[in-house]
């Protein structure tokens, strides 16, 4: 009696939360990504830019080159993935859920096995749909009509559904952490991932999301076969013209071992341990302590002492009619000190180290590392600006002021923009030194675009989350030197694409766009 509980209190608890995922928004945007990096991580023969580069071979577009393609985009399932299952245990205290639930016979384990197993489900499906996509990146991209589904998609299952349960049972347990903000979360996890990634590329048995896997067995069996191949392998986004000469490689897939799957076995198995780890710091939804500061907070108010009024004698038809002013600076003024006020000492320390680190370290250092850095410790204030009103419940308050399309929302764009420009003026300054005028122009278009991004997606979405992950996604790519996506101009590639062009004019569209729905917003007030 007491198993099939448990099983039932697991299943109830996964069906819920999955059906809930699987109908928002963020997972369908979060399938369009990964639609989006299968069909761009499996380029055209021909095409200017590779993702797998052999040297004087390349890859024969058959079921296994193809799976393997797909499954190089794993480290990138797993970045997205987290942040579509995050936010299951906070979401439960937000909404009053947990608080019923804690007053059920419900154990810590047996909700936090139940989160566990709905994120899983979740991703499990993305994979699914990932993998009816490679079936038809095989009939787009194919040099042949011959299909073997077990070596186009056993790379991608036998990766992927590793990397998945380990993404899930990270977010179960940094979600039951109760001092951690949601930003707090989203951000810890990047930095987590990037180390993931660095640690793979040390040593394979750290591979925990299959960043070197594929790579490492193709270029294996190419020293086989083909022994007059030179040696240069890379992975990655790389722009590059097509050797006059180049052989074609016929890959039969991965051979499978122990070898290869004990790594991910091994942290799959920790990561079941890291979820009984968390139910052991999980307090069930115990809000006394929220209750008790509450309480302190009423008794101090309570003690303090009223100020007295005095009557003045002052009647209301005697008062001066006040005179209507305006001034733009005022609201600026104002809107940096929103952004700025009640942050932590921890963005107070991050911010001043990497502002002093753009401005006397090596310029290749402070251009390339510092200032990306520097900005991505900002994303909990971007995030925030396009649905400060709408979370702050101000948003009748601020809507029904004068001219709100015309005053508050510049104000919100040019503080911004301002404040991430002051960051980068070390930077600025150094480029100007040494006459890079692209490279200030870049950074000044990158401010702009950053902020301009934040504030229409959060008015969109009316929430912070979309801007969070792409934006850490962004950043993840400029530091793979991905020129599409990079933001200051620092890629030589990106340079020679004229990328700065682009964002500038992306800029002056999103501008437009938050100003369209912005508008909308003030109708229905």
């Amino acid at each position: 009696m007491s198993n099939n509980y448990t099983i039932n209190s697991i299943y109830h608890i996964a069906k819920a939360d999955f059906l809930q995922r699987v109908r928002s928004n963020n997972f369908l945007i979060a399938i369009g990504v990964c639609i989006f990096l299968i069909y761009s991580f499996v380029p055209e023969i021909g095409a200017s830019y590779s993702i797998l580069t052999l040297g004087n071979y390349r890859g024969f577009y058959n079921s296994a080159w193809i799976g393997g393609m797909v499954a190089n985009c794993i480290p990138f399932f797993a970045l997205i993935g987290f942040y579509v299952v995050n936010y299951a245990v906070q979401r439960d205290y937000d909404t009053g859920v947990g608080q019923i639930i804690a007053t059920t016979r419900i154990t810590k384990i047996q909700y936090l096995f139940g989160k566990l197993s709905s994120n899983f489900a979740v991703l499990f499906f993305m994979l699914l749909v990932i993998a009816v996509m490679t079936v038809v990146m095989f009939y787009v991209r194919g040099e042949t009509t011959h299909l073997e589904l077990d070596k186009l998609l056993t790379p991608l299952m036998v990766l992927g559904i590793p990397a998945m349960f380990i993404v899930s049972a990270i977010a179960v347990f940094m979600d039951s952490i109760n001092s951690l903000g949601r930003g707090a979360i989203n951000v810890l996890y990047f930095f987590l991932f990037v180390a993931f990634v660095g640690g793979s590329i040390v040593n394979p048995y750290l591979d925990v999301f299959s960043v070197s896997t594929t790579m490492a067995e193709i270029s294996k069996s190419l020293a086989i076969i083909h022994p007059d191949w030179n040696g240069n392998s890379a992975s990655g986004l790389i722009i590059r013209e097509l050797p006059a000469q180049i052989s074609v490689f016929e890959w039969e897939g991965i051979h499978w071992n122990l070898l290869i799957m004990a790594p991910h076995l091994f942290f799959m198995g920790n990561s079941v341990i890291l979820v009984l780890l968390a139910a052991l710091g999980f307090n069930r939804f115990d809000t006394t302590k929220i209750r008790g500061q509450k309480a302190k907070l009423k008794v101090a108010r309570k003690t303090t002492k009223e100020p007295r009024y005095i009557p003045s004698g002052i009647k209301l038809k005697d008062a001066t009619l006040p005179k209507s002013r305006f001034s733009f600076l005022a609201i600026l003024k104002a809107e940096l000190k929103m952004m700025l006020k009640g942050n932590n000492n921890l963005w107070k320390l991050f911010t001043v180290v990497f502002f002093i680190l753009s401005a006397f370290t090596p310029m290749a250092f402070a251009y390339k590392v510092s200032l990306p850095l520097l900005w991505f410790f900002q994303i909990l204030l971007l995030s925030k600006l396009g649905s400060r009103e709408i979370t702050t419940r101000c948003d009748d308050y601020i809507f029904s002021s004068p001219f709100p399309l015309l005053r508050q929302l510049p104000a919100t764009l040019a503080a911004s923009t301002l404040f991430m420009t002051i960051l980068a003026l070390p930077v600025m300054t150094r480029l100007a030194i040494l006459e890079d005028f692209y490279g200030v122009f870049a950074v000044l278009v990158g401010a702009l675009f950053i902020t301009v991004t934040a504030i229409t997606f959060g008015i969109m979405t009316r929430g912070s989350k979309l801007f969070e992950v792409l934006f850490a996604m962004t950043i993840y790519a400029s530091f793979n030197k991905i020129p599409f996506l990079d933001l200051i101009g620092s890629i030589e590639a990106s340079r020679s694409l004229g990328m700065v062009y682009y964002f500038c004019g992306s800029s002056l569209g999103l501008i437009f766009l938050a100003f369209m729905i912005r508008k909308r917003q003030l109708i229905k007030v």
